[in-house]
């Protein structure tokens, strides 16, 4: 497909793709910015496991668990697609694919109310202590809102972000499997693109090439991670990561092209307990992200508390609570098939209880 394409156009004949080929960008979350993979089996836990983190989700959360177990194979992921979409914006989407659409009118009825698509996948070869994976990460947002630049009238503001890489990990165990250490290393082509305009303007939309709004640019970043497993029944355990470690800078793709935003180094921080038996688990965590406060985000929306029943590993329930926000989900492993699904919400404001965006998710992942 040409670069200099009809924007609208493509939506109305590609809904498929929905709105990741928008172009769009506005700063609309910024815990989202930083973020270029989620893991549908987290998310329902409010996007918690750092403590606990094993196979593929030690990969792209904390290294350090690719230490755990035994042997030297562990998982080999050949896909997991993974799709998650507010509850309205397939509405949109089928409201914007109309022969005659009236873009204003279908935006002004969302007035206050985000639309976010997100794509994830990842490929692996999971060993203890080493792994590599391709990952792929794509979201794109549209919010309208009453704007007091254009004097009370209807604004719109729109993000697309893409992460598109290799990752590379290492860890190592100690003190017999109880200290755990780990890093990370990531090679990515990474995309951003933004649209901003009273809403009378949203029409624009039509003359407007995906090349006008796109940053792009490829970059190396590196995490490293730790975990400790405290002895006794809970199995509990702690966790931190520092995410992009130095900050992660792009270089633009050419020189008619501006590079993407820089990646900020994240601190997070975790906890843990797993009590269980030989036919069900129990699992209790608690996550601080964000703990030197680089984003500038309120301490609620910092604090994750997840929890998880399982039986025999087959079959599972999550819960959470996020930003205030609760979360749910449920998946079925069937060894080389896996099903997750479930709801959370993402608060978009910087405040919590303000701005609530209800997101579905859903995955399939197929490996042994």
């Amino acid at each position: 497909m040409s670069r200099r394409c009809n924007l609208i156009g493509v939506i109305r004949k590609n809904a498929h793709i929905t709105f990741a080929l928008l172009m769009f960008s506005s700063t609309l979350n910024a815990e989202d910015d930083q973020r270029i993979y989620r893991d549908a089996y987290y998310l329902g836990r409010a996007d918690t496991g750092l403590a606990i983190a094993d196979n593929e989700q030690a990969l792209m959360y904390n290294p350090a668990g690719l230490a755990l177990g035994k042997g030297i194979y562990k998982r080999l992921i050949l896909i997991s697609p993974t799709i998650e979409l507010s509850d309205d914006a397939r509405n949109l989407v089928k409201e914007l694919q109309a022969e005659n659409a009236d873009i204003p009118a279908a935006l002004r009825k969302r007035v206050g109310k985000n639309e976010h698509i997100g794509f994830y996948n990842l490929t692996a070869l999971i060993l203890r202590r080493a792994s590599i994976g391709v990952f792929n990460g794509q979201t794109t947002d549209i919010l309208v809102h009453k704007s007091p630049e254009a004097g009370g009238l209807e604004g719109v503001k729109a993000r697309l972000i893409t992460s598109n890489g290799v990752v590379f990990g290492l860890a190592q165990d100690f003190m017999s499997q109880k200290l755990l250490v780990g890093a990370s290393f990531k090679y990515m082509h990474r995309g951003e693109a933004s649209f901003a305009a009273n809403i009378t303007d949203s029409e624009n939309l039509n003359n407007m090439q995906s090349d006008d709004l796109l940053r792009q640019g490829l970059g190396s970043s590196a995490d490293l991670g730790i975990m400790y497993k405290i002895p006794g029944r809970l199995g509990a355990s702690l966790g931190a990561t520092i995410n992009n470690l130095g900050g992660t800078a792009f270089s633009s793709m050419s020189e008619d092209t501006a590079a993407p935003s820089r990646l900020k180094q994240v601190v997070n921080l975790g906890a843990a307990i797993e009590p269980g038996t030989k036919v069900s688990r129990f699992r209790l965590l608690g996550e601080y992200w964000d703990a030197t406060n680089v984003l500038g985000i309120s301490f609620l929306k910092k604090l994750h508390l997840g929890a998880e029943l399982s039986v025999k590993d087959f079959v599972g329930v999550t819960t959470g609570l996020s930003g205030g926000w609760t979360s749910g989900g449920l998946y079925i492993d069937l060894y080389a098939f896996r099903l997750d699904g479930g709801i959370y919400i993402q608060e978009m404001d910087e405040r919590v209880g303000v701005r609530p965006d209800k997101r579905l998710f859903f995955r399939i992942t197929a490996g042994f």
